[in-house]
């Protein structure tokens, strides 16, 4: 998970197993089936900051499938 951000190297990440989720300052802001939803509930919950989106693999590890912030 190289690269998310210094401290999101603590979450646990396996109760998202299977999703994309959208990490701001180190904690998960959003959780969806896709980039897009996990964005959208990122900007819900945190409206002035930006998301970091990625995959988090079946065995619970983020995966390198980043989507680009617009």
């Amino acid at each position: 998970m190289a690269g998310v951000t210094a401290s999101s190297d603590e979450l646990d990440l396996a109760p998202y197993a299977g999703r994309w989720i959208a990490i701001v300052r180190g904690r998960v802001a959003g959780v969806g089936l896709s980039p897009e939803e996990a964005r959208r509930l990122a900007k819900r919950n945190r409206p002035r900051e930006e998301a970091v989106v990625v995959f988090v693999s079946s065995e619970g590890e983020p995966e390198v499938q980043r989507v680009a912030n617009d």
